[in-house]
């Protein structure tokens, strides 16, 4: 039901994108493949092309299901938090044993079979946990991940794994130690994968006015298993109000007055900050978390935020000043992925 109100909702798109997203969505895989051998004929039918796309945690890979993923070439990211150390604080069995060596075996091994697309990891950064070059070193130089990208925690249902205020300006001061290796590499024509940054500076290249955060309500819903539609995965389970239901469709006065209302920055912080069109006020669940209220700016990391636009700008700039074919190889065929 889901597909086919994706095709009827937007029947103009020529490229689709599903993803999968957990918990850890290969414990019900009989589903996925379901829904993979059934998106893969509906789009053909209507013409379309359809990608895929999941978060994994890497417990449960075998070599079958790296090489069904591989056949149909889904886009993969990789929850892993970094070396033993630093992953086994958080990522543990229901039993309390740490997670590392299995994801880390498991890991390896996908990196070892998968040829169809670049594969990435994705970390979260809890309480304690701030040293972002160590993590990047260990999964893009020992680990060989293709891009490394980072989800400080700020205002998780969990406050014992919420950054302090404190750690939260060492993450960003640590995010750009690693930038500053990011530009040395980019001058020197290479990619040293910290998506983070990389993504910051093709949002900079392609000159886009982001008016609202993401695309969230916009190109983008969650649905969850009864198939109510939320405004990101985020949502799901959350005490927010959902949007329609995929046998009933989208409720489209609801979702259009939710994002007229965040379009609307009179009044706020936002309405005169200088990095409002790359920012857009922030994560609607981070504000939803922390204030109750997904259309409150996130004043608690603007300064942050500011500064961090400031540095990718300031990358951005001299690479384009000393090796403008970094943005060209490395930028420019994102955007046409």
């Amino acid at each position: 039901a889901s597909v086919e109100m994706l095709l009827k909702e937007s029947p103009n798109e020529e490229r689709y994108s599903v993803v999968f997203f957990g918990g850890e969505p290969l414990s019900n895989r009989a589903l996925i493949e379901h829904m993979v051998a059934y998106c893969e004929r509906r789009f053909a039918e209507a013409g379309k092309q359809v990608e895929f796309i999941m978060t994994t945690n890497a417990t449960v890979l075998t070599e079958e299901i790296v090489d069904w993923l591989d056949a149909h070439r889904f886009g993969l990211s990789i929850s892993i938090d970094g070396p033993k150390t630093v992953h086994d604080r958080n990522r543990i069995t229901v039993g309390g044993q740490g997670t590392y060596d299995v994801v880390r075996r498991k890991a390896d091994m996908l990196l070892s079979r998968y040829r169809s697309r670049p594969v990435g990891a994705r970390v979260t950064l809890t309480r304690g946990i701030t040293d972002v070059e160590t993590i990047w070193n260990h999964l893009f130089n020992e680990m060989g991940f293709a891009e490394v990208g980072f989800a400080p925690v700020t205002s998780g249902d969990m406050a014992d794994f919420n950054l302090s205020g404190d750690e939260l300006v060492q993450v960003f001061d640590n995010m750009k130690a690693l930038g500053r290796r990011y530009l040395e590499a980019a001058l020197a024509h290479r990619n040293i994968g910290f998506s983070n940054l990389h993504q910051l500076i093709t949002d900079i290249h392609e000159g886009h006015k982001k008016a609202l955060p993401c695309g969230a309500g916009l190109k983008m819903l969650a649905v969850d298993h009864e198939g109510e539609l939320n405004l990101c995965h985020r949502f799901t389970g959350s005490s927010l109000p959902t949007f329609g239901n995929v046998h009933q469709g989208v409720k489209q006065a609801q979702l259009n007055d939710f994002l007229s209302q965040r379009l609307d920055r009179s009044g706020t912080g936002c309405d005169s900050c200088r990095i409002r069109n790359l920012c857009s006020g922030g994560c609607y669940h981070e504000s939803y978390a922390r204030y109750g209220d997904p259309q409150h700016p996130t004043y608690h990391y603007c300064e942050l935020m500011r500064d961090w636009v400031d540095f990718g700008i300031e990358v951005y700039s001299r690479i384009m000043a000393v090796n403008p074919a970094f943005i060209d190889r490395y930028i420019t065929p994102r955007k046409a992925h």
